[in-house]
Order: structure tokens, then sequence, then C-alpha cells
């Protein structure tokens, strides 16, 4: 078993109160030397809403988009079935395995 180093960020940038399109968080997931992290896809990430907007909910991963730079992703969020994005900050937990390999961060979003 090994360490994968995930940084996260997240962006509302069509996501908004009220609606159902995909919220944007850039993963960066490398091993213990540094070296890229590649090959990765849906089932590799989960991602849990720790904190949500008020009367928000669960998410579900929609969908991986491998970066122009290795290891880098673009992981599609949206909320759980009948749901939809509530106003306010998401804290949203970053878990990326890999075979044995894990990882996990932070990150946040206004949903506004």
């Amino acid at each position: 078993m090994a360490r994968l180093i995930v940084h996260a960020l997240s962006e509302d940038t069509i996501a908004a109160p009220g609606n159902r399109q995909a919220n944007y968080i850039v993963v960066s997931v490398t091993d213990a030397t540094g070296t890229p992290v590649t090959g990765l896809g849906i089932p590799n990430f989960m991602i849990d809403p720790v904190i949500v907007g008020p009367g928000g909910a669960l998410v579900d991963v929609t969908g991986v988009t491998v970066g122009r730079l290795p290891g880098v992703y673009l992981v599609f969020v949206v909320p759980i079935a009948g749901q939809t994005w509530k106003a306010g900050v998401y804290i949203f937990a970053v878990s990326v395995n890999r075979g044995l390999d894990h990882g996990q961060n932070l990150c946040s979003v206004m949903m506004d």
C-alpha cells in the first residue's frame, strides 16, 4: 500500500443554486515520489460533501476528464437524484484510490 498525494480545488462555474449542472473539482494526483498518477476514472474517485449549503444533499460523480497535464483530472459532481444545489458553502472530502494506493484531501466552493 502506498500513499497518493491529492490536491483538489472546486469551482461552481455552471453549477448554481436551484440547478443540477455539474460542479467542477480539479484534482491533482501524484505518488509519494511526485510522479503523476495517470489512468484514473470515475471508480477511482469518491467525493463526500461533508458540509453543504442549508438543505443541500449528497453528490454523485458523473464524469472524470483527463487534464492536459499528466495526473490532473476534472471531476464532475451533481446533487443526488431529485435534489438541486443550494446556496452556501460546500466542503468536499476527495478520496482517490488506485488498487492498494490511497490519498485524500479537502476542497470547498461557495455555491452562489
